[in-house]
């Protein structure tokens, strides 16, 4: 396959033209879709963004008016996207998930014009929302336009590209033209924050900062070869979907699409990734499913894969050190991946190379365990402000716990209170009508507050220790950081998730929630039947077993970071109850607000509690 040539471009839009003339017809990328396959070749991509930008032009849209895309991930969301930076527009990339009055704030803030929207069902958002939205002129829906067909506001997404008169030669050269006319520091999307702490803010971002990171993670991941497969889950209305997204395109990458995250564990197998991006907490409910089986399995089973993870273990430090492994640790480490470590290769598909971590630490042992296994995790970190990645891991020079060294180019300081700034050319310009916002987050000589606490190494790999406004400061004045406790926390059998709490409080308590396959399996090996989760955390001999894993991996913290008492959620935090972000971290302050009483009733403990 050819290979791109050296970088010219000063746009995302010349950059995307660029590769499918590159790349041609070589597979871009496909996808499994309510029970049809769609797939796409460079070449026939182009000529389908061209067909887009030339429908967005013929209803009016221009280059920089605001159009936004409500959906899921799929693979309309990504050509949408493409045709609005061809067309030289901005993109207002919204979560599906919003509520209907976040909605409008977005929409009218953002002053977007046209909306391309997954289905009916946020159609029915949009309408119930309509008299708010004034600016919004037409809907193009991917999916059910046919159900809504008598309403003049929509369209179907076909309808939009069959909408000009222009040939497809004429598309073409349209496109050309508009690529051409765009400015490095054109506004290429606005992507608002989650608004936990009040209205969402606009991110603005540039083709300059898009492109910035672009060329970022072209030199940070340099093993990325032409034709590699990349499988996409990750919500692209986030920074870190786009960041995969547009990273896909540059580094020639044939993309599969997951259907949905439900569908994630079949979509890996079928795909067979060289590379997978993704957020920790499926590596956490990866390890968790593996840990499971294990135990449900016989004791024979359960020594061999102690074993074969202790030998992992070994070489996996090893292998982080540069240091030679010894023959006969390399004889044993074989044995353990024909007895044990190839089931977790073959689990992401059996070909990955290496995969990216970001967006919420990872615990070591999980990081360690799948290194050991051959899927190297390599940590990354950024923000939304960062245009996505900031710091990341290489695949020839990582280290565990950290999130790797600073991107070339850009530069990073600790504060007095070891808040971390940044400045490059991958940093934001600021929010979109909001100065007083930009000007609170940038410091007199133009570094940008991230808000996280971290630390730097000697050899310059950056840690975070957790966000500035989540330490929580005790009673007794110590500083602690809850996802450190947390992450150390669900490493304890059965934990699915942890959130602690004791802000001003004299010690710290803590809500969880239980991984459903976990309890599953020790049900099934206990005869114990149950409809419902709830019976199982009620049962004694279940709540013994538990609280023996949760104390010991409380016994890993420090005397004044343990949890003195907790209580179990019969429910999980998941996107549908709004308890995770659309990154799957959890929704602190919301779990606060939910569960304030239960949080403060641990500080009222019965006696039953006191005694355990």
């Amino acid at each position: 396959m050819a290979t791109a040539a050296t970088p010219t471009e000063v746009n995302l839009a010349q950059l995307f033209r660029n590769r499918s003339a590159t790349y041609g017809d070589a597979p871009r990328w496909r996808q499994q879709h309510a029970g049809k396959q769609f797939s796409a070749t460079w070449r026939e991509n182009q000529a389908l963004v061209n067909s887009l930008i030339a429908g967005l032009d013929a209803i009016g849209a221009r280059p920089g008016d605001v159009v936004g895309i409500i959906s899921e991930t799929r693979w309309e969301w990504m050509a949408a996207d493409w045709a609005i930076i061809g067309l030289g527009a901005v993109t207002v990339a919204i979560y599906p998930s919003n509520v209907p009055d976040t909605l409008a704030f977005i929409l009218n803030d953002s002053g977007a014009r046209y909306l391309f929207v997954q289905d009916k069902a946020q159609y029915d958002k949009l309408l119930g929302i309509r008299d708010q939205i004034p600016g919004v002129r037409r809907l193009i829906l991917f999916d059910d336009a046919d159900q809504v067909a008598a309403d003049p506001w929509t369209m179907s997404f076909e309808a939009l590209r069959a909408l000009s008169t222009r040939t497809s030669a004429e598309a073409e050269r349209f496109a050309a033209a508009r690529a051409a006319a765009i400015r490095p520091d054109d506004r290429v999307t606005l992507v608002y924050t989650s608004g936990t702490t009040g209205r969402p803010k606009g991110v603005v971002h540039t083709h300059a900062t898009f492109m910035a990171q672009v060329a970022a993670v072209r030199e940070r991941l340099d093993t990325i070869r032409p034709g590699m497969v990349d499988l996409l889950f990750l919500p692209l209305s986030h920074v870190f979907g786009r960041e995969e997204h547009f990273a896909g395109v540059d580094r020639g990458l044939s993309t599969v699409i997951a259907e949905s995250i439900d569908t994630l564990v079949d979509d890996l197998k079928a795909a067979k990734p060289d590379l997978f991006f993704s957020v920790p907490r499926i590596y956490e409910k990866a390890y968790a499913a593996i840990q499971a089986r294990v135990e449900a399995g016989s004791s024979a089973q359960r020594r061999i894969f102690r074993w074969a993870e202790r030998i992992g273990g070994r070489v996996s430090h090893l292998r982080e050190r540069h240091k030679r492994i010894p023959l006969g640790l390399r004889l044993r480490d074989r044995l353990a991946d024909r007895l044990v470590f190839h089931r977790v290769r073959e689990a992401f598909g059996g070909n990955v190379k290496f995969a990216i971590t970001a967006a919420a630490p990872l615990d070591l042992k999980i990081l360690g365990f799948f290194n050991a296994a051959g899927v190297v995790l390599l940590e990354g970190w950024g923000l939304t402000e960062t245009s996505g990645g900031f710091t990341l891991n290489r695949v020839s020079n990582y280290r565990f716990g950290t999130v790797g060294m600073v991107f070339a180019g850009h530069e990073l300081r600790l504060d007095a209170d070891g808040e971390i700034l940044v400045r490059g050319p991958c940093v934001f310009p600021g929010y979109h009508n909001n100065p007083a916002a930009t000007a609170e987050v940038f410091t007199p000589d133009g570094w940008f507050r991230t808000g996280d606490i971290g630390t730097v190494d000697a050899d310059g790999f950056l840690r975070i220790v957790d966000r500035k406004k989540d330490l929580i400061i005790t009673a007794a004045g110590k500083n602690i950081a809850p996802q450190n406790v947390e992450n150390t926390l669900k490493k304890a059998p059965f934990v699915s998730q942890v959130a602690v709490y004791g802000d001003r409080r004299p010690y710290l308590v803590a809500l969880v929630t239980l991984d459903p396959a976990q309890v599953a399996a020790w049900a099934a090996t206990h005869s114990v039947t149950y409809t419902a989760i709830a019976e199982v955390y009620t049962n004694p001999q279940f709540r013994a077993t538990f609280d023996e894993g949760f104390q010991a991996a409380n016994r890993e913290l420090a005397s004044y970071e343990t949890v003195k008492y907790y209580d179990i959620l019969p429910e999980d935090f998941t996107l549908e109850n709004e308890l995770l972000t659309p990154t799957l971290k959890i929704r602190r302050r919301t779990i606060v607000q939910r569960y304030g009483d239960l949080f403060e009733s641990l500080y009222h403990p019965t006696k039953s509690e006191i005694a355990r």
